[in-house]
């Protein structure tokens, strides 16, 4: 695995597993996602198994932080180990830093409970851990879980605000909701 500027063939499998992967509110206009890779403020690391891309994961690094802003894995091969060998790959090459990502808060009223359990689950299994916070913004509420050193509230809204840019963070209306100290 590499972490790579994707080619025109590329993109086009990347936008068919994002656009299968998340729900259209926590997308953005993918145009965006493109250019954030091509400037150089994102990268892309991809599996590739016989010249087919299988997953994909979008990466901001700034400053000691990288934050996986998507994780995806083509609905055909899950299940299978991809998801783990790309979150690894960026622990290894990201081992210096602190790597967070986003997950639906759980709610045990969500119509899709189970499946934010199993997201829960599998970043948990791949040795992430809660940071205690938790936030709300046009996407609905998250949990902030993190590998490695802990991120702190105004170093993760730092880091959106760089990875959004100040116009789409301040549309986006991120705010901390709530702070879970778990050495208590």
């Amino acid at each position: 695995m590499s972490i790579i500027k994707p080619n025109k063939n590329q993109w086009k499998e990347i936008k068919k597993i994002y656009l299968e992967a998340f729900p259209k509110s926590e997308r953005k206009p993918f145009f965006t996602v493109k250019r954030s890779v091509k400037t150089g403020k994102a990268n892309i690391i991809t599996s590739i198994d016989n010249g087919v891309l299988q997953g994909f994961a979008m990466l901001i690094p700034f400053k000691n932080t990288v934050m996986v802003d998507y994780l995806a894995v083509s609905n055909k091969i899950r299940s299978r180990g991809t998801g783990s060998k790309l979150l690894n790959e960026v622990c290894r090459q990201f081992s210096d830093k602190k790597i967070v990502l986003l997950i639906e808060r759980i709610d045990d009223n969500a119509p899709n409970k189970e499946q934010r359990l199993a997201r829960r689950k599998f970043y948990m299994k791949n040795g992430f851990t809660s940071s205690g916070i938790f936030i709300t913004g046009t996407s609905g509420e998250m949990e902030i879980l993190n590998y490695g050193e802990k991120v702190l509230e105004q170093e993760y809204l730092n880091l959106q605000k760089y990875a959004l840019g100040r116009l789409m963070f301040k549309l986006s209306r991120i705010k901390i909701t709530q702070v879970i100290n778990q050495n208590d």
